[in-house]
């Protein structure tokens, strides 16, 4: 009877795991498709239309004075939208200009290729970077920067809660280190300072954008009324484009791609112990007299169990090894038959008899304890 139940249930979970694993690859498809879409309609940019921003006069850079193109109050502005859940500006200084040279005159690094911006607190809040507990001041004028692990790693900086006496020079001005920003890859090289240093480095503002989240299914509505919000006398003056979270998109696909696998894969693991546990039911009952005979010489129940713990722990950590084999070729060979670039974790590798060992020892519970309850008499007659 039992070994009957647990031939239907393979049968039942084998047929499962396949309609499932196709049936939740199109789940997945659609949720990718759907967080897709999502990350590229939360997030818009307004910056100053090109030649929007007129040159500044000879006069005016001679005396050093700051060219504000945008309203101060922008970010105020564009809260009056009620889908907005935040917008901060980014002042990027130019690369290679001499206000914008990074260093460390104590580590002896003269000269570090990183990019330079001046940004206020609510930026971070925009692009969904992790904010240090000294953010809030990228809103005043203090020299303060906050660094990137890349640029840390150039600047020889350790990440450390303990900040004190931590510098670097830009320009000619040393500025204190005030925490350390972990966001999107493409944040990892970033410096940033307030947006005011950022201002008086540049002395201009044209190359100012301000980033603006909304809620979801919002980005459409917010790119419309966003310039308007923010020059009403002249909106033609902005120019807004949407922007796509390529880092949020990568999380997304990846860590739906993987619970689908994980439950495709706990499917088929169910399933293979079931097929040991059949296996080994059966093998109880062809050593039933073998049983009896262990018994009647005296091995204890327990002994009697350990046998089949110990055959089927072995027999899994074999069917693992060559499960790891097996799928280490049927990757690369899948990796080379669609031109992917193969992938290999040397330790989910490794994990495969570490795994096929548990799940042997898991399905030998039950013919275990069976084979230990039988009673040497009765075995010894059974033939």
């Amino acid at each position: 009877m039992a070994r009957t139940v647990l031939m239907i249930s393979a049968v039942a979970l084998s047929t499962g795991a396949l309609l499932a694993s196709v049936g939740i690859a199109q789940n997945a498809a659609h949720q990718v498709d759907a967080d897709i879409a999502a990350s590229t309609i939360n997030q818009v940019l307004v910056k100053p239309a090109e030649k929007a921003v007129p040159p500044q006069s000879p006069e005016d850079v001679q005396a050093g004075k700051i060219q504000r193109f945008l309203p101060a109050d922008a970010e105020a502005r564009l809260h009056t939208i009620h889908t907005v859940e935040a917008a901060g500006r980014k002042l990027t200084v130019p690369a290679g200009s001499p206000v914008g040279k990074i260093g460390r005159p104590l580590a002896k690094v003269e000269e570090a290729r990183l990019e330079l911006a001046g940004v206020n607190e609510e930026y971070l809040d925009a692009a969904e970077i992790k904010k240090p507990a000294l953010a809030w001041m990228l809103n005043g004028t203090q020299p303060v920067a906050f660094l990137g692990p890349d640029a840390a790693k150039l600047l020889q900086i350790p990440e450390t809660n303990r900040l004190e006496g931590l510098t670097i020079r830009i320009g000619n001005e040393d500025y204190s280190v005030g925490g350390f920003i972990h966001g999107p890859d493409g944040s990892s090289n970033d410096v940033y300072i307030p947006f005011e240093n950022g201002l008086n480095l540049t002395k201009t503002d044209k190359e100012c954008e301000i980033l603006i989240r909304t809620k979801i299914g919002a980005g459409s509505q917010v790119s419309n009324a966003a310039r308007l919000a923010i020059m009403p006398q002249a909106p033609e003056k902005l120019a807004v484009s949407q922007v796509a979270s390529v880092q949020k998109i990568r999380e997304s696909v990846s860590g739906q791609l993987a619970r689908q696998a994980a439950w495709v894969g706990a499917f088929l693991i169910v399933l293979t112990i079931l097929l040991i546990a059949n296996s080994m039911i059966v093998s109880v009952t062809a050593r039933t007299t073998e049983i009896g005979v262990r018994r009647a010489l005296g091995s204890s129940r327990s002994k009697v169990a350990a046998v089949f713990w110990i055959e089927g722990a072995l027999t899994g950590a074999l069917g693992g090894l060559i499960g790891s084999a097996v799928s280490a070729c049927i990757m690369v060979l899948v990796a080379a038959i669609s031109d992917w670039t193969a992938h290999l974790n040397p330790r989910w590798i490794a994990l495969g008899p570490l795994l096929g060992a548990g799940v042997g020892i898991i399905a030998s519970a039950y013919p275990a304890i069976r084979a230990s309850a039988i009673h040497p008499a009765i075995a010894v007659r059974s033939d």
